[in-house]
């Protein structure tokens, strides 16, 4: 066995950016490989794939499971037809992006197919010998990991850098097999669905993050971050201070009990920096802080800080981004 499956998650009938990262990068690593490593992925549930094409890099067949019925997630039925297919391909290795959806999938997977796994890995050290590095204590130190399986699997973090890795011309074929999955699948039921929509992209996936602490002052206070991060295309975040006020949905938290983020900026508004909430943002691309408190520990990790109240700075911030977009 020696082929890399991919997972690619889709939510709402679109696939996830951080699944198509994670097929990029697995991309990049069986391209590395002498001879080339087969790559295979899995959707499951309808999505639109035409859409996602122009951001599918190298080659491979797609197993597409495009029935209604899959839109939602079933953990046992997602473990069953992903093991088949992990075996029915001869693989030696399965990835997924990080998120809370792999997390309670992959450790399934991991018994069923009695495969190492190796969770929220920020970059591979080896990956012949399949050894990863994540950050560890709050980010306070990076550790090694290595496989002592021949099977494998691994859930990989977004990078704040945009993938660039050239790859030769292939092509990606889409294979539906719904049959298939019809044959294996169980009766199941949605008993309640409860939908959020904020016309923002997942906190997890956004490249520009504009996120507040207790400092905002109030629920009604986020208005002003709602409105810098709709100009920048951005997304709001949350300090964990914040959601246990009740200001923030759990969804936008980000931190060690959040989400862990790795955006291109990361802009932190009245959020002090505490060891929990700097451990979701060790990954992110360029940190710009503002506080009143000169001795705010985010400072300390900020690229870029700003003493001030945020309450006179995002406003000056949010018209010279419109005088900006006007010129543009």
């Amino acid at each position: 066995m020696s082929g890399y499956l991919v997972f690619l998650e889709q939510r709402e009938g679109l696939l996830r950016k951080s699944s198509l990262e994670t097929w990029n990068r697995v991309q990049a690593l069986a391209a590395d490989e002498e001879p080339s490593i087969p790559v295979c992925g899995v959707i499951l549930g309808p999505a639109d794939t035409q859409t996602s094409e122009n951001e599918l890099y190298g080659s491979g067949r797609l197993f597409h499971a495009t029935a209604p019925d899959f839109l939602l997630y079933d953990s046992e039925r997602y473990a069953r037809i992903v093991s088949d297919v992990f075996r029915k391909e001869e693989c030696s290795t399965l990835f997924f992006a990080d998120t809370a959806l792999s997390r309670d999938l992959a450790p399934k997977l991991s018994i069923r197919l009695e495969a190492s796994l190796l969770s929220g890995c920020a970059r591979f050290v080896d990956e012949r010998s399949g050894s990863c590095s994540r950050s560890v204590y709050a980010g306070s130190c990076i550790a090694s990991f290595t496989a002592q399986l021949e099977k494998r699997i691994f859930t990989l973090f977004s990078s704040p850098e945009p993938f660039s890795t050239v790859l030769k011309a292939g092509t990606i074929v889409i294979s539906p097999f719904d049959d298939y999955c019809q044959a294996i699948s169980r009766p199941s039921a949605a008993v309640q669905k409860i939908a959020m929509t904020t016309g923002m992209r997942d906190v997890a996936e956004a490249g520009i993050i504009v996120a507040g602490g207790r400092g905002i002052g109030s629920r009604e206070g986020f208005a002003m971050l709602e409105e810098l991060a709709g100009l920048l295309g951005g997304s709001v975040g949350a300090s964990r201070a914040v959601v246990d006020e009740g200001w923030r949905p759990h969804a936008e938290q980000v931190g060690q009990t959040g989400k862990s983020v790795a955006p291109l900026l990361y802009l932190a508004c009245g959020i002090s920096g505490s060891v929990q909430h700097l451990a979701g943002i060790g990954r992110a691309g360029t940190i710009v802080a503002i506080n009143s408190d000169r001795h705010a520990p985010i400072f300390d990790t900020a690229d870029f800080g700003i003493v001030g109240d945020v309450h006179a700075v995002i406003p000056g911030f949010i018209e010279e981004v419109r005088d900006f977009l006007k010129k543009k």
